[in-house]
């Protein structure tokens, strides 16, 4: 199968998979300050549990999955860059090259996974992880730093090579969707209090990709629902799906505003618990509405087209609405709402986020082109 950066979008989905079960136990089992880890499951007896020996063996089969998805994908990608031809071909493209901000997304999301299910497994205690940061803080640097290039690239690429309108679909979203994974792990390394340079100039770098990333989706998604509104049917089926990428963007934006709170808070004393409240229900009603919403606009599309032979890269999207909704509504119940209904329905969404994304999985390897 050719190359294209859009196939991160399936080491990202692996990513989102092994951190929805790690999410899940943070708010559930009992532990000390700060992440869970393998020997606290095990010194609550939760080993002998089905469920929680179902969830520790998802998040360990799909953060392999992502690990080995990436070195592949990177080592394709390093033979694509030096093809100077193809990947001219593929920037000159304004249809095609928002996906070159999918790498971007999942190897930001590989951090993620070493900070959760990583962490987890390997019981690496907490002065461990702040000797991490600082390699963490310049990978996750690089990426920030190619993030706003490519996005200067994108941009002076809407005045050159224009988009038709008809052709506009929400995986023009994927550039929110990296700003937003972006300020996600800066947010997330500022909150922890270790080396205050590091936080500090984390914290300025996260704010300016979270204050450029909301003008961009809000800019646009008004766009994109203008031009839904305008149009006389809906986009072409291999789009279709990419409507669920708001949920992960609602997810990615509710949190890391959540996270940013927890530095301001700590570097300045701001009492924000009423603000972070507000920010996790509205991201996380959000995420729910939008899921019905486009479940519903979508009917016939899963009714007369998903379960034909053949994949594309948006059917990625639906899998990382599920991780989007069970993180924030593991969130909801870690801090705000503590219901078994809800925590059913994570543990839930999980279940069908695996067996969605082993679909999709198969459907690649066989149909993808």
């Amino acid at each position: 199968m050719k190359f294209s950066p859009i196939k991160f979008q399936g080491a990202l989905a692996a990513a989102g998979v092994s951190l929805m079960p790690f999410v899940y136990l943070q708010f559930s089992v009992p532990h000390g300050k700060g992440i869970v880890k393998l020997s606290d499951i095990i010194g609550q007896g939760l080993t002998s549990s089905p469920l929680t020996m179902f969830l520790l063996g998802i998040m360990l089969l799909f953060a392999a999955l992502h690990f080995v998805l990436t070195f592949a994908y990177l080592k394709n990608m390093a033979s694509w860059v030096l093809n100077r031809e193809e990947y001219k071909t593929f920037m000159n493209n304004a249809q095609l090259n928002i996906g070159i901000f999918s790498p971007i997304i999942s190897l930001s999301m590989s951090l993620n996974v070493i900070l959760g299910p990583v962490v987890l497994f390997f019981n690496i205690s907490q002065p461990a992880i702040h000797s991490m940061l600082p390699l963490i803080f310049v990978i996750w640097g690089l990426l920030w730093f190619a993030l706003f290039f490519l996005e200067a690239k994108s941009i002076k690429g809407w005045f050159m090579f224009p988009i038709e309108a008809e052709k506009l679909n929400f995986g023009w979203l994927l550039d929110v969707f990296a700003f937003g994974m972006i300020s996600l792990v800066g947010a997330g390394i500022s909150a922890i209090p270790a080396g205050s340079k590091i936080a500090s100039l984390s914290a300025v770098m996260t704010l300016a990709a979270i204050s450029t990333g909301i003008f961009l989706f809000v800019m646009k998604l008004i766009i994109l629902i203008y031009h839904q509104l305008k149009a006389d049917k809906m986009p072409d089926k291999i789009f279709l799906p990419s409507y669920f990428v708001v949920v992960p963007i609602l997810c990615l934006w509710g949190i890391s505003m959540y996270k940013y709170n927890a530095y301001l808070r700590t570097r300045f004393s701001y009492d924000l618990q009423g603000l972070s409240y507000f920010i996790i229900m509205i991201s996380f009603s959000g995420s729910v509405f939008c899921i019905f919403l486009f479940t519903y606009l979508l009917r016939d599309y899963y009714k007369n087209e998903f379960n034909k032979k053949e994949f594309y890269p948006s059917l990625w999207a639906p899998v990382c609405a599920l991780v989007g909704f069970e993180v924030l509504g593991s969130y909801v119940y870690g801090n705000y709402y503590r219901s078994q209904v809800l925590l059913a329905a994570c543990c839930l969404s999980t279940v069908l986020a695996a067996g969605l994304y082993i679909t999709n999985l198969v459907k690649y390897y066989r149909y993808g082109k």
